[in-house]
């Protein structure tokens, strides 16, 4: 039984626990074919909440099939639809490849107005609509990873985290006495009370080393009594991959320290077996798939 748990730890049961109270953004994926994926997506987590798969064969002269098929395919993504916490919800992405999306929104509209779901009438303007490669889950990072949906959706905090990232990127190079990462050069600026916002990989704190994960629970700790803000990286997002490549602990920094520069920061023992496990699971995701 674990004697403590950190505060970090509970908000993120809490989210994986609650998925339908943290979401702000729903997204929907899908494929002409007749496979659609409906999620719901938190600060740190993609829930999937329907996966539709249905058969729709080819169009035939004086067939019908195709066409029932396809209907058959919008109406179950449509009763996913109706599921979804719509009260919290501040936009629905809806991304397919081609005129797929267009046509089912004009299906959802009509039914929905058809069958008097005033849920998703009132709601109808919170779909956004977008490219996506495919119906499969993963089609979902080209959505994130699109400017112009994020500047639809920047008021979410999906997109805070991913324009913080950004905002961190463009300071490496127009003001990077401001802009630091990995452990040692983050901690030194702590310790002047200098962060003004920290941004974590939630990768670190499942690291094997009971140390290491502490280590970083005491940072953020620190960083958010002095005022500073956190932003916890999904693994599983895309900013949080990017995060991952850059030591997975960032910082932006409040005034200009240039003196973080001359400190080397893979002088931790503690860093290094980290990196060493971030290679170890990754390498053990590649063979697993």
């Amino acid at each position: 039984e674990k004697e403590c748990w950190d505060q970090i730890f509970l908000d993120r049961i809490d989210e994986a626990c609650n998925p339908d109270r943290q979401a702000e953004i729903a997204a929907v994926v899908m494929q002409a074919t007749g496979l659609a994926h409906v999620c719901l997506v938190t600060g740190s987590l993609t829930v999937t909440k329907a996966r539709i798969d249905t058969n729709i064969p080819k169009k035939r002269t004086g067939s019908s099939s195709h066409s029932k098929a396809t209907t058959k395919f919008y109406n179950g993504v449509y009763q996913a639809l109706l599921k979804l916490p719509w009260k919290q919800l501040k936009c629905c992405l809806l991304g397919s490849p081609g005129f797929v999306k267009d046509d089912f929104l004009k299906f959802l509209s009509a039914e929905a107005v058809r069958r008097d779901d005033r849920v998703l009438v009132v709601n109808k303007d919170k779909f956004v609509l977008c490219k996506a490669s495919s119906g499969h889950k993963h089609a979902l990072e080209e959505i994130f990873s699109d400017p112009a949906i994020m500047s639809k959706i920047e008021d979410t905090k999906v997109a805070r985290e991913v324009s913080v990232l950004q905002q961190f990127m463009r300071m490496m190079d127009t003001d990077p006495d401001r802009a630091y990462y990995g452990y040692n050069h983050v901690q030194k600026a702590q310790e002047a009370l200098a962060i003004d916002s920290l941004l974590v990989s939630d990768k670190l704190f499942r690291a094997d080393n009971i140390k290491t994960r502490r280590m970083y629970v005491d940072l953020v700790e620190k960083v958010r009594e002095a005022g500073g803000k956190f932003f916890l990286f999904s693994s599983m997002h895309v900013s949080g991959q990017q995060l991952t490549q850059l030591s997975g602990v960032a910082a932006i920094l409040r005034y200009p320290m240039p003196e973080v520069e001359e400190i080397d920061d893979y002088s931790s023992d503690e860093d290094i077996d980290f990196e060493q496990g971030m290679e170890d699971e990754d390498e053990k995701r590649i063979q697993e798939n």
